[in-house]
């Protein structure tokens, strides 16, 4: 059942603030790992936020107990896990809503029918615009604690899934039917723009804006996909926070549909935060934007070890585009001595695309000929003492 009609509004607390929990790349999909639910449960009783965002993922599309059994049995699997995922919130009664991920397109339980699962749930916030490619693509306002003008909005789009060996861009249709949703939005609020997040699971190319291309060989650096291959960056850490991490490049689209240079148009977009990259937890401005990253917060897929967790925003409501926001992780949250499973371990340790398996099958192969080189010398060598 759709239990959206019944959905209070969101609303500022009484002391003017909101609280909003970015969650990313759950990935799982047959339940949820004890440790995957212990971030979860832990963060959210430490933070304490009034909304969550998903941010992709929540499903392992592509995880081995969906390979196998009827196709009744993989749909459950893929239901058991998205009612896991929930629990914890709707123990807590917190309101979500949701973008899909890559991995959430290749689940054997199309995106219709994982919207209709979620708003089975009573505080689900997800919505389709069946007109807009794509699954969830969807709008939410904040409204003033005193009135019922918006302070805060967020446009949640679906970044879609694989194209070869890279990603697909965003429509062109989704990118005007932000600038509408904008429009209308300032229209019905006397011509003021609303102040604006945009969450969506596969960055946008502008976020290498807040990197630097070095040369090769520069500690540190990694070789960019794709589009960039060939050239090495760094994160530039005079655009980003100091409490920031990075554990990989990021891997756009290589086509740009120009989801940025419209949210520079009007002024309404304060910041756009995504998922995919598990090992990224940073921030900064680019262009008067904040743009950034949750890690991901499962530890079924691979991550930045005990630096998994979720991504914090702190709103006012006085002034909504001076959001303050932080990662919060496992090391931080489970103060335990934590050594990690092997098999997470071993998560962390698989390359995370076609392009970054490429140096290692390069060394790799480094290594083996060097190795056999090395075995020729020694069998010519005891030949000679012979």
């Amino acid at each position: 059942m759709d239990t959206q009609q019944n959905r209070p509004p969101l609303r500022f607390r009484a002391d003017g603030t909101f609280t909003v929990m970015q969650i990313s790349d759950v990935q799982d999909c047959n339940g949820l790992g004890a440790r995957s639910l212990a971030l979860l449960e832990a963060a959210l009783d430490s933070e304490k936020p009034d909304f969550v965002i998903f941010t992709g993922d929540q499903i392992k599309g592509y995880g081995a107990p969906l390979w196998f059994g009827s196709p009744e049995q993989k749909k459950q699997r893929v239901l058991r896990t998205l009612e896991a995922i929930l629990a914890p919130l709707d123990r807590r009664e917190i309101p979500f809503t949701l973008v899909f991920g890559n991995h959430d397109h290749d689940a054997p339980l199309d995106g219709a029918e994982q919207i209709r699962q979620y708003q089975r749930h009573a505080l689900c916030y997800v919505k389709d615009t069946p007109e807009v490619p794509g699954f969830a693509n969807h709008a939410v306002q904040v409204l003033r604690s005193g009135d019922t003008a918006p302070a805060l909005n967020f446009y949640l789009l679906d970044s879609h899934g694989s194209s070869g060996f890279g990603y697909q861009p965003l429509d062109p249709l989704q990118v005007e039917w932000y600038r509408r949703t904008r429009d209308a939005l300032a229209e019905e609020n006397g011509g003021r723009v609303v102040p604006s997040m945009l969450f969506q699971h596969i960055p946008i190319p502008e976020i290498l804006e807040l990197y630097k291309k070095v040369p090769r060989g520069t500690k540190g650096a990694l070789e960019g996909y794709r589009s960039f291959k060939g050239a090495h960056y760094v994160l530039d850490r005079a655009k980003v926070t100091p409490d920031c991490f990075m554990g990989e490049l990021p891997s756009p689209p290589d086509v740009n549909t120009g989801l940025f240079e419209a949210a520079l148009e009007r002024g309404d977009m304060i910041g756009m935060f995504f998922g995919h990259d598990h090992s990224n937890g940073f921030h900064g401005k680019v262009r008067g934007i904040s743009l950034g990253y949750a890690p991901s917060a499962g530890f079924n897929a691979y991550g930045p070890g005990r630096r998994r967790g979720v991504r914090v925003f702190r709103f006012r409501e006085e002034d909504v585009a001076a959001f303050e926001t932080y990662v919060r992780t496992d090391e931080q949250l489970l103060c335990d001595s934590g050594r990690l499973p092997l098999y997470v371990r071993l998560h962390d340790h698989t390359p995370t695309s076609f392009g970054a398996a490429k140096p290692l099958v390069r060394r790799g192969a480094i290594a083996a000929t060097l190795t056999a080189a090395g075995t020729a010398a020694l069998v010519a060598l005891a030949k000679r003492k012979k």
